[in-house]
């Protein structure tokens, strides 16, 4: 098979695409992947990295001014038409988009040269490009039942997140939280606010170091991209990490205090691990407290919104739960439950259906 994605802008497109890549070239190492998406963003440079072809498209935003949005506009126009050279080229079995407006073009051209279409929802609030695109597609992967409202008009089922699949048979590796300066003997509990970091909740966490509990350590992965700068770094049982595997922190870890995004959703229950999540109030539709209320209300994690955090409720919280292990175990056990481990393969299968008709 030769399968053509679009994905980018954040790793919560960009992972799951990425995994599902990884398992196509493990089922079968002939099929072929191919990448497409924007020429200025994060994947520009991952995806090569990760060792795949990688087709860079220019679109603009769609904020500001009239004029901004009359630039976005033809910039979606002509990446269409580079769409369909590309399609032309390349002549793939399938084409499925990630979510994110990169793959408006790559499937409206593939939809009109008759080539076969699936999309990924990977948030329980479909985002915009899905929703309109839903209507052209062959299927639609979705990871929550609400997804199968949010596209009536198209086949949705409810296969989960590829990155559940990769993150499953993760093997606890004390040497990556070593590194750090954490040691395995005492229980840590790592904070986590995504790859490039959140300034807004780094304050609060920095304030909330001298109210935890001495009986445990703290790792704060800060974030590559994050402009906040701790102050309270005199604690011996507190280590500072701009960047670390994230699965094997959540997978040695006691206890989790992350963002809501989606692949971070998926490898909480697929790993599975105890979680308080501080979704972010800057994603689209708000979307990240409907995915951490999907666990919230199966008992799967604790929620606390950034509007209602502070440094007191945020320690009290940790150092309730590090120390209340039938609590810890009943939400990872929860969680688990909510986790789709086989959805590459399924999704895998789907695309095979699709294409073989």
């Amino acid at each position: 098979m030769k399968i053509m994605i679009a994905t980018g802008g954040t790793g919560g497109h960009i992972n799951p695409a990425l995994d599902l890549a990884h398992i196509l070239k493990e089922r079968n190492p002939k099929n072929e992947v191919i990448f497409v998406g924007s020429d200025n963003r994060m994947e520009a440079n991952v995806i090569p990295d990760a060792g795949y072809k990688f087709y860079g498209l220019h679109i603009t935003t769609t904020a500001g001014s009239i004029f901004s949005k009359l630039t976005y506009a033809t910039s979606l126009m002509k990446a269409y038409f580079e769409s369909k050279q590309i399609l032309k080229k390349e002549k793939p079995d399938i084409c499925i988009g990630f979510g994110n407006y990169i793959s408006v073009p790559l499937i409206l051209a593939a939809h009109h040269l008759g080539i076969k279409t699936m999309l990924h929802e990977q948030n329980s609030f479909a985002g915009k490009a899905n929703k309109f695109l839903s209507r052209f597609v062959d299927g639609v992967v979705g990871c929550y039942k609400s997804n199968q409202e949010q596209m009536s008009k198209a086949d949705v089922r409810i296969l989960g997140n590829p990155s559940a699949s990769v993150v499953k048979d993760t093997i606890f590796n004390p040497e990556v939280i070593e590194s750090v300066g954490i040691s395995t003997e005492i229980p840590y509990v790592v904070f986590m606010m995504g790859s490039l970091g959140s300034s807004s909740v780094s304050k609060v966490i920095d304030e909330a170091i001298p109210l935890f509990d001495q009986d445990f350590q703290v790792m704060i992965v800060s974030g590559k991209a994050n402009e906040y700068q701790f102050k309270n770094k005199e604690f011996k049982n507190v280590k500072f990490v701009p960047y670390i595997d994230g699965k094997q922190a959540l997978k040695g870890c006691v206890l989790a205090i992350t963002r809501a995004g989606a692949t971070t959703i998926s490898e909480i229950c697929a790993l599975p691990t105890a979680a308080v999540l501080i979704p972010s109030p800057f994603v689209a539709n708000n979307h990240q407290v409907y995915n951490a209320k999907e666990l919230v209300d199966q008992d799967a994690a604790i929620m606390i919104e950034e509007k209602a955090l502070s440094p007191k409720l945020l320690a009290s919280t940790v150092n309730m739960l590090v120390h209340d292990e039938d609590k810890c175990n009943k939400l990872k056990e929860n969680a688990h439950k909510l986790a789709k481990v086989d959805a590459a393969n399924q999704m895998i299968d789907w695309i095979e259906e699709v294409i073989h008709g």
